[in-house]
Order: structure tokens, then C-alpha cells, then sequence
């Protein structure tokens, strides 16, 4: 444990000195106060031109949901893009035959980014939540987005052999967001398509409010990383 410690601390550390890496951890601040200030900005002012009660609150779930994937897949591609430069500079083979070992190694790169992930995603959801969630919903829905930055770590380091191939891999993995938005905006016999993407559940769980359905996701999710794996 006190390796992976120090592994996870180096990593943090790399992160700290890459402009680009250390403004995507902090992306997910800033979206928050963006979200939380300009969203019912814009819906005021979206009702009075439009002269209806409501246009974009019936989507603030939505946005909640793309909030809480939001820290979690920052972070996961942060750290994934430090795996990609380790292994394009032989550092990773060498780390694996250290105490760290290779189970360490994925534990300090993918494992403690996602779990503090997901407890980043919780603590931002309650003050910049358009909705207002907290307690189970909450939990739920950083659990997921723990998942999906996990998830979306593998899928960057599974096909990608670089940082630039890396880049490309990102934008295409998070597409994996998509699936939740069917949660409000598909019904009928096409949802039964988006069952197998952990992304589903979270949107299903806060459109049918019932967080119980995220554990879904999250056993999707699992899956899916046992696959990558």
C-alpha cells in the first residue's frame, strides 16, 4: 500500500507540472459554477422570450447526470494519459518489476483516480446540482460517474500507443455519455438498445427517480472493465 501511495503521489505530481492535464482536473470546477449560475439564467430569459414556464428545467436532470461523468472522466483521462507517456517511454515495464508490481501499478494509475473520482463527483454534485440532489441520488450518481471514468481510462489506454493517438481515443470515448440523454428522450422498444451502456442507468436512474437503478450502471460498468482488462 505504501508503494502505491508513492506511485499514485508521482503521478499527481506529473500531473501537476502538464499545463494541459492540470486544467482538465480543474475543468470540472469551473463547469460547475458555469452550469449553476448560466443555466437558470438562461432559462429565465429563454421563458420570458418564448413566453412559457418552462423550456430547459425539464432537462436539468440531464445535466446533472453529464455533471457528475464530467470530474470522473477528467481525472481518469489525466491519469490515463500518463500511463500512455510511461509506457511510450519504457518507465511502465520497469515499474511493473518493482515492489509496485503491476497490480500496484494499475491500482495507483486507474484504481485511486476513480475512486477519488467518484468522491469528487459526489462533493461538486451538491452545491452545483440543478437539481438540488443529495443523499442517495448523489451517492448513486458519483458511483457511476467513478465507473464510467474508469471505463473511460481502459477504452484511451486499450487502442491507443501514444498521447496524441490518446487525444483521439478520449474524444471518441465519450461518446459513452450519450447513452444517458436516450434516458429522457427515447421510449418504446429503441431504449432496449442503450441497455448495455452503464451511462443508461445513470440518466434512467434520475429521469424514473429511482437511484436504485444505477446500480445497474454500475454492474454494466464492471462488465465492460472486465472485458478491457
Amino acid at each position: 500500500m505504501k508503494a502505491q501511495k508513492k506511485a499514485f503521489l508521482q503521478m499527481l505530481s506529473m500531473i501537476g507540472k502538464d499545463g494541459m492535464l492540470l486544467m482538465a482536473c480543474l475543468l470540472p470546477l469551473v463547469c460547475g459554477v458555469l452550469f449553476r449560475l448560466g443555466i437558470p439564467q438562461a432559462e429565465a430569459l429563454l421563458c420570458t422570450y418564448f413566453h412559457k414556464k418552462e423550456v430547459l428545467r425539464p432537462f436539468y436532470g440531464l445535466t446533472d447526470v453529464f455533471y457528475s461523468m464530467l470530474a470522473p472522466a477528467m481525472f481518469c483521462f489525466a491519469a490515463a494519459m500518463v500511463v500512455l507517456e510511461e509506457r511510450d517511454e519504457g518507465m511502465a515495464s520497469y515499474l511493473w518489476i518493482t515492489p509496485l508490481g503491476r497490480k500496484g501499478y494499475l491500482i495507483s494509475r486507474l484504481g485511486i483516480p476513480a475512486v477519488l473520482a467518484a468522491v469528487v463527483s459526489g462533493v461538486l454534485l451538491i452545491p452545483f446540482s440543478l437539481q438540488r440532489l443529495q443523499g442517495p441520488p448523489v451517492g448513486v450518481l458519483a458511483v457511476n460517474g467513478g465507473a464510467y471514468g474508469l471505463l473511460y481510462a481502459l477504452l484511451i489506454i486499450r487502442f491507443s500507443s501514444n498521447r496524441l493517438e490518446g487525444m483521439a481515443a478520449a474524444k471518441l470515448s465519450s461518446l459513452l455519455m450519450l447513452p444517458s440523454a436516450g434516458a429522457f428522450f427515447i421510449h418504446g422498444g429503441m431504449k432496449y438498445l442503450l441497455w448495455i451502456f452503464p451511462s443508461y442507468w445513470a440518466g434512467l436512474s434520475v429521469s424514473e427517480q429511482q437511484p436504485m437503478l444505477g446500480l445497474v450502471g454500475i454492474l454494466c460498468a464492471v462488465i465492460w472493465a472486465l472485458l478491457l482488462f
